[in-house]
């Protein structure tokens, strides 16, 4: 086995995925390494890809009107960042910034679509996966909200 599929199979955490579809997926998956203080995307970019955190942790940032950044939520192994890769209109609307060493797989988000297109019962687990990502990124923001209306 691929390390690309350990890891897809390690953190994906969609049961009985198709085979096929799973061979589909390797070919459009990457390993990424990045370095502490790293920025891995930036906001209002084009988002193309889906990341998951290997190894290492990532902090989603909001840029404030004063120039400072305000963490929302830090992601470590198995979390999911750049949802919106796979969610109009395909743009950031954080910074994703590395505090230690860190291993990211990369999933081309166009192609991951057309893979979910394809496969319908992989696609419906994939978007459930994604849609938990947004929940909690809300309840981060919210949090947060909550703090700083004090």
């Amino acid at each position: 086995m691929s390390p690309i599929v350990t890891t897809l199979t390690r953190f994906m955490n969609i049961p009985d995925v198709n085979p096929e579809t799973l061979a589909k997926i390797e070919k459009i998956c990457e390993l990424k390494h990045y370095a502490a203080n790293d920025i891995v995307y930036r906001e209002h970019e084009e988002s193309q890809h889906l990341f998951v955190v290997v190894s290492g942790q990532v902090d989603v940032q909001y840029l404030l009107k004063d120039g400072r950044r305000l963490t929302l939520d830090s992601c470590t192994e198995g979390d999911y960042l750049l949802w919106s890769s796979v969610i109009p209109p395909h743009k950031t609307n954080s910074i994703g910034i590395c505090r230690v060493a860190t291993e990211l797989l990369s999933v081309d988000g166009k192609e991951l679509l057309r893979i979910c297109d394809e496969d319908p019962s992989f696609g419906y687990k994939m978007m459930s996966l994604v849609a938990t990502v947004i929940r909690r990124r809300l309840q981060a923001s919210r949090q947060q909200l909550s703090y700083y209306a004090r």
